[in-house]
């Protein structure tokens, strides 16, 4: 069979006519053809064992045939004026492509998955008339799945085929050699992908066995079909009625899939996430597993590695609780810890650090814009917090830190940015109180934190800037910024000392807004202690550290001491940046407040219009801070009984809130309440009931439903008859 291969048959070709001239009558023409053969017919016997060619007679005189055995290559000439023909035998295949079909062995049992597990069982007993692909971030977990679920297949008999898109094409080939396709056959296929994805799916469709075929890590869709979509199972992804197919990738994007079936691996919960960790560790029981697990977002990865290292270090970290003490905030350290430990061609997923750091590049490559915008996020939103979108105003971020592309930023490329990250699983869209938010999960946002480096100072003062610019409109939210942001400055020297100082009095702040006094006491006073020894005892920031550390004294009405600190602040205010500098009328703005503390309501009252007067021609009259003094003043002449001035500075600082801020910010929110109060005093219940609805409502979504101001106005409303806290709710953060 061979033989008869390697000698085919020959095709006829006719001789010309010696004596008589060539078909065009020219007889140069046909010595320059002849000429032309006879080089042509060198030149292949350079390279050949043996070179057989002939002049026959056009038929039927001739028989334009070759017979027996032929070795080398075999020259056909139709005519010496004719095309000429060169059989060669097949080529000798070459070695085979080292490529692995097995599948991962799940290490442990395979926890808080059953539900997928068994819907993916019974998809592929039943016949799939399209491929199911598990989409998630990183780390949560897709490989294991669709390792458990080869286990199962196995079990049942089927083959199983596990291949890796960065070497599909060999892998594929592979496939269809152990269903029973020609290696020779194969290897001609390596330079014709298109032609060998029909003839690798022409076995798989009709294999005499059930299979299972995994392709896992299927990040890039480019590696599965270079020109199309892998939905339209145009290339190496297929349905087949032989088998069932099974697909991973970060990639959950329906859209790019459809109509595959996805389903959306996530991080495990509660009892299953403790009892994964427990598993990698080999223990039977594991103390503080509970905590340990949710510290690292029962992410699958980490707790992998947390096991391992709790397994290899029994010694130091005899439990979950050491482990979780020795993290102390520093995520990194489980890298630190379990990098000697993972090994492999894959390690960089099997860190967390790199299995994100993967994703961003993945993402980058894309699309550049999404990797600034997600360590911005990571700064912006820690903890899980979602971050709205309107604090990434893209008007305020072109040019910005955030704007480092070749390609303008504007709204359309935003969007693709914040497409992208949801897509790679490393963001999710959230809707909450009619607002567009980002979240990312808690760990993922901790794990770009810690890779933060003088790379990235720019951005982290970016966001800083942001952050100021945008105000105090939602201190729990802005909270959570800043202590990120001062989080990162006490690791990171190149911020410097004055970074630090500005950030961590931005947190003292929201810690006061938020009632949390110890709190904010404590972060006001390392403040104050940073500052006064690396920027001195007068610089602006220590001194806006003491104005803060006495403002806390206030609330808590401890208010001889604080009017004591609030004094000598005054002194070294006026001295170091002037009378009429913001911050020292801040000072001013405190001291009587005090004066209505102590029930002395006309002082109080002349100095409120005095800094009013003041702030109006220095600041102007829409400034925060000028606001804040016109409520102060009409909260005084309330306190008189000058109800008509009252409401009139009230609704002058209500309209100008709601018109510049919004209705449901914090500021505004306080300005409604007054009002609510001047209708209380004049008797109509039903006019202050509808302001106090209104606050109540923005105030449990602003600042919570525990916080004193919220239960407050909840009082308010329940018909509680108690006066007002001696502050009068005025305080103000200088």
């Amino acid at each position: 069979m061979e033989q008869a291969r390697a000698a085919p048959r020959l095709r006829t070709a006719p001789c010309p006519n010696k004596a008589g001239p060539s078909r065009s009558g020219s007889r140069q023409e046909d010595q320059g053809s002849r000429k032309r053969v006879s080089e042509r017919g060198a030149s292949l016997r350079k390279g050949a064992s043996f070179v057989h060619y002939g002049c026959m007679a056009s038929p039927p005189e001739a028989r334009n045939t070759a017979q027996g055995a032929v070795h080398g290559q075999l020259l056909q000439v139709r005519d010496l004026h004719g095309g000429v023909t060169l059989n060669a035998p097949p080529r000798a295949p070459g070695p085979a492509a080292d490529v692995s079909l097995d599948p991962p062995r799940p290490a442990t049992t395979v926890r808080g998955r059953g539900e997928l597990l068994a819907e993916l069982r019974s998809a592929m007993e039943h016949g799939a008339p399209v491929p199911h692909v598990l989409t998630g971030p990183g780390g949560f977990g897709k490989t294991t799945v669709a390792a458990a679920l080869a286990e199962h297949a196995r079990s049942q008999g089927r083959t199983v085929f596990w291949v890796r898109p960065d070497a599909v094409l060999p892998s594929m080939l592979e496939v269809a050699v152990e269903l029973g396709g020609s290696r020779q056959e194969a290897e001609e296929f390596t330079a014709a992908p298109r032609q060998a994805a029909r003839w690798v799916w022409r076995h798989l469709d009709t294999a005499r066995n059930p299979w299972l075929l995994v392709i896992d890590n299927a990040d890039r869709p480019e590696e599965l079909d270079p020109e199309h979509r892998p939905g339209e199972q145009r290339g190496w992804l297929r349905s087949s009625p032989g088998g069932f197919v099974l697909v991973t990738s970060r990639l959950d994007d329906p859209a790019l899939w459809a109509p595959a079936k996805v389903h959306r691996v996530r991080a495990l919960e509660g009892p299953d996430a403790a009892t994964a960790l427990t598993d990698h560790t080999g223990a039977e029981r594991l103390p503080g597993a509970e905590e340990l697990a949710e510290r690292l977002g029962g992410v699958p990865l980490a707790l992998f590695l947390a096991g391992r290292i709790l397994a290899t270090h029994h010694v130091l970290l005899p439990d979950a609780s050491s482990l979780l003490g020795h993290l102390d905030g520093d995520i990194a350290r489980l890298d630190e810890l379990s990098g000697p430990l993972v090994t492999g061609d894959d390690s960089e997923r099997r860190l967390l650090s790199g299995v994100w750091e993967l994703s961003l590049r993945m993402v980058g490559e894309q699309n550049p814009q999404a990797v600034p915008l997600l360590r911005a996020l990571a700064l912006l939103g820690p903890q899980g917090r979602t971050v709205p979108l309107w604090r990434l105003p893209v008007s305020e971020l072109v040019g910005g830190a955030l704007d480092t592309s070749e390609q303008p930023l504007d709204e359309a490329s935003f969007a693709r940015a914040v497409n992208a990250l949801a897509v790679h699983g490393l963001v999710q869209v959230q809707r909450r109180f009619e607002e567009t938010g980002l979240r990312l999960h808690p760990l993922v946002s901790e794990t770009v934190r810690a890779r933060f480096g003088e790379d990235d100072l720019p951005l982290v003062l970016g966001v800083e800037e942001l952050l100021t610019r945008q105000g105090d409109q939602h201190p729990r939210f802005e909270l959570g910024a800043f202590a990120a942001l001062g989080a990162l400055a006490r690791r990171t020297a190149a911020l410097g000392p004055r970074f630090q100082a500005r950030v961590g009095l931005s947190e003292a702040r929201r810690h006061l807004q938020l009632g949390q006094f110890t709190e904010a006491e404590r972060v006001a006073g390392a403040v104050r202690r940073t500052a006064q020894e690396t920027l001195g005892p007068d610089d602006p920031l220590t001194l806006q550290a003491r104005h803060l550390l006495a403002e806390g004294l206030l609330f808590r009405e401890r208010v001889s001491e604080a009017e004591s600190a609030y004094l000598a602040l005054l002194a070294d205010r006026e001295r170091v940046l002037g009378a009429e500098h913001p911050r020292t009328l801040d000072t001013r703005h405190q001291i009587a407040l005090v004066a209505g503390m102590h029930g002395d309501w006309a002082s109080a009252r002349k100095q409120h219009g005095e800094i009013l007067e003041t702030r109006t021609r220095v600041q102007g009259p829409e400034a925060d801070e000028t606001l804040a003094s016109m409520d102060a003043l009409g909260y005084a002449a309330m306190r008189m009984g000058d109800l008509d001035t009252a409401e009139q500075l009230f609704e002058e600082v209500h309209e100008i809130r709601e018109r510049v801020l919004g209705g449901g910010d914090r500021l505004t929110l306080n300005a409604g309440y007054k009002l609510g109060l001047v209708a209380l005093r004049r008797g109509d219940r039903p006019r202050a009931r509808l302001h106090f609805r209104a606050v109540l409502e923005g105030r449990r979504r602003v600042l919570g439903e525990d916080h004193p101001q919220t239960r407050l106005v909840r009082d308010r409303l329940s018909g509680a008859d108690f006066e007002e806290t001696r502050a009068g709710g005025a305080l103000n953060s200088g």
